[in-house]
């Protein structure tokens, strides 16, 4: 069930492999108690309103170098 949920997950966002990914396959991070909390945060935050879209990508490395370091 989770590993459907995250493989439609990028498929939302925008992944362009999600078609050829088996959910099966994404099953087993979901069965450790540490990680569950993160994989379950993702697969119900993750928007693609949220998510840099590959024009912003774009921008970003092209301006990063000219970023003030923190």
């Amino acid at each position: 069930m989770s590993g459907a949920r995250l493989c439609a997950l990028l498929g939302e966002l925008g992944y362009e492999g999600h078609d050829a990914l088996y959910p099966d396959s994404f099953e087993w991070p979901f069965q450790y108690d540490d990680d569950r909390p993160i994989l379950d945060w993702i697969c119900h935050s993750l928007r693609p309103s949220n998510v840099l879209s590959p024009s912003e990508v774009s921008q970003l490395r092209l301006h990063s170098p000219r970023l003030i370091p923190v």
